[in-house]
């Protein structure tokens, strides 16, 4: 038994987006294989489906932003062909979520995948599309994004990435 520093890892994305469990299963293996008494780091995911419950209190997303994205320590933010449904007119909740984290000085791990769209989904999504590359270059101009083609890719860009901000944790 040992004592760790507990990294709530959010992860955020649209509806669209497949590998949102890919990104649990890095996490546990993560922490099954690294972490140690001598890389006392855990990650632990936490995401609107198994953390938030139903509440009629407020609106979805500043009950997710109060319960879950202030108490999380890291995003790893997902998208694919759409960039998730608008606020009231404005952003998605996830890129809303990623501000959110960019405004509290917190670390935002964004992903995009870029598997193949059927020539169908192309035309229906086109404005979507279009839609997460801007936000894609926005995000570009800001920091470094990732990307990926299969699910296996993404797992493994995220372990390598995981061992960096343990890095960072245990140094600090």
């Amino acid at each position: 038994m040992f004592t760790a520093k507990v990294v709530r890892t959010f992860i955020g994305s649209p509806g669209d987006v497949r590998e949102r469990n890919v990104v649990r299963e890095a996490l546990g293996q993560w922490n099954a294989k690294r972490s140690s008494p001598t890389n006392d780091v855990a990650f632990i995911p936490v995401g609107w489906e198994t953390h938030a419950f139903p509440d009629l209190s407020a609106p979805g997303q500043p009950l997710i932003d109060k319960k879950l994205v202030q108490s999380s320590d890291l995003c790893i933010a997902l998208f694919w062909m759409k960039p998730g449904g608008s606020l009231g007119g404005g952003a998605s909740g996830t890129v809303h979520e990623i501000e959110q984290f960019r405004a509290a000085n917190k670390r935002v791990m964004a992903y995009f995948c870029q598997d193949k769209i059927s020539r169908r989904d192309a035309v229906v999504y086109r404005d979507e599309i279009t839609a997460v590359e801007s936000l894609r270059s926005q995000m570009q101009d800001i920091g470094l994004v990732g990307e990926y083609k299969r699910a296996a890719d993404l797992k493994s860009q995220l372990l390598d990435a995981l061992d960096e901000v343990a890095r960072d944790i245990v140094g600090s």
